[in-house]
């Protein structure tokens, strides 16, 4: 025994041997069994939730940037002239996929009935082809008068047709919901920054009508966005021969440090350039914490599920008591005895993480059918579209996450079984025998 290798085959030939006796020869108890349980479904829960959580993230941040620039350049009192040359400029960029100006300006939109607040963004003709928000949709969605098409369906519908662009624009379909608007509509817009007259400042204000309606998939930005040829816009808003800034998408949003540098080395930082991230600082902030937040709150899970396996080790030296003092008296050091009751616990935590991040893994890459069977249990869906807005319930598998996870569960079982393992290592071998 004194020469035995650490983790050596008689260490790891005793510690299966008690894992796996019964409870009548002094085996691993109930409690140990069920911290097993525990660990496996605390990873089998943490892998779904994560990546349920990281499929809504991704959904709303497609939706999100899918109606908005990922990056902009401020332009404001530069010639048009200008800033087309710079939009094909930066197009060509590696890091850059489209550049577009656009005209955008706040405004109070009233049907009569009812009013709202919105914001009005002009675009060139050419550009409707680049919003994705634009792009071939299904049938039913034609029916309900969303746009389901670029700069030709676009003028079939009125929109840039006539004097300086026409008086066709588009609305965010929660926001004609909220106007109680729909194709055909007369829509009336206030601008504050208004005309200086002999009485005052006069808001400018004129009636347009809606063409049609648009979805980005983004709620917070259907119920604020209408769109209004570029022309139309920069008369509307007083910048004839102007841009305000320039939308720039980019391929992975969430890598827009790339793109900046490369506007700004462009530009010589002639124009202030910033990304989405900055924009919407809060949403975006808010998703990470929650994020972190639910991480942290699951590993802690896992952290106290771990705690019980030191009660069924502390069982398990108790009944082996005898086996530890004669194993000491032929030569077993201490090191041996502890490592004997460490590999115990890390059988069960690797056991339960390895049954957990399997399970969870099935159970998210299958996540439509678990959808489907949930809800003929309980008679009704999940997630009807029409509320939420989903197709279905999203997920996102992360592998790095599953790995993290599982290693975290194996290590904390590790971590807990060694308290009841050296005190199993400093057992008296006399002392354990004085009663037998």
């Amino acid at each position: 025994m004194a020469t035995t290798p650490p983790f050596g085959a008689l260490e790891r030939t005793l510690a299966w041997r008690y894992l796996r006796a019964t409870r009548a020869s002094g085996g691993v108890s109930v409690v140990s069994i069920i911290s097993f349980v525990g660990i496996m479904l605390a990873v089998m829960a943490l892998i779904i939730i994560m990546s349920v959580m990281s499929g809504f993230r991704s959904t709303l941040l497609d939706a999100l940037l899918g109606g908005q620039g990922h990056v902009f350049v401020q332009v404001e009192d530069s010639p048009v002239e200008t800033i087309d040359d710079l939009s094909v400029q930066l197009t060509a960029l590696d890091e850059i996929e489209i550049a577009m100006p656009i005209v955008q300006g706040q405004v109070l939109a009233s049907t009569g009935e009812r009013q709202s607040g919105a914001v009005v963004r002009g675009v060139r003709m050419q550009d409707l082809g680049n919003l994705p928000f634009l792009s071939s949709g299904d049938e039913e969605a034609g029916q309900q008068g969303i746009i389901i098409g670029g700069e030709v369906e676009a003028q079939q519908l009125g929109f840039g047709v006539g004097k300086n662009g026409g008086d066709v624009i588009f609305l965010g379909r929660f926001l004609a919901q909220d106007l109680r608007a729909y194709p055909g509509s007369r829509l009336t817009l206030v601008t504050p920054d208004g005309i200086r007259g002999p009485t005052g400042i006069v808001p400018r204000r004129k009636t347009y009508t809606v063409g049609g309606l648009f979805q980005t998939g983004s709620v917070e930005l259907d119920k604020l966005y209408i769109l209004m040829p570029m022309q139309q816009s920069q008369l509307f808003f007083g910048k004839r021969g102007q841009y305000d800034l320039i939308d720039i998408r980019i391929p992975d949003p969430m890598i827009t440090d790339p793109a900046v540098e490369a506007v700004n080395e462009l530009t010589g930082y002639q124009y202030a350039a910033y990304d989405w991230k900055i924009e919407k600082a809060a949403y975006f902030g808010a998703l990470n914490t929650e994020r972190g937040m639910m991480m942290i709150i699951m590993l802690i899970l896992i952290v106290i599920t771990s705690l019980n396996i030191i009660t069924g080790v502390v069982m398990l030296v108790k009944n082996k008591t005898r086996d530890i003092a004669i194993l000491r008296t032929i030569g077993a050091g201490r090191g041996s005895v502890m490592r004997v009751f460490i590999m115990i616990g890390a059988m069960l935590g690797l056991t339960g993480a390895l049954i957990g991040a399997s399970l969870g893994v099935l159970i998210v890459v299958n996540i439509t059918a678990v959808e489907e069977f949930i809800g003929w249990v309980i008679r009704r869906e999940l997630f009807p579209p029409t509320v939420y807005g989903l197709d279905g319930l999203p997920a996102e598998l992360n592998w790095f996450e599953v790995i993290f996870v599982t290693l975290w569960a194996m290590g904390m079982s590790m971590l807990v079984t060694i308290w009841p393992a050296w005190a199993a290592a400093r057992l008296d071998p006399v002392e354990a025998l004085r009663f037998e």
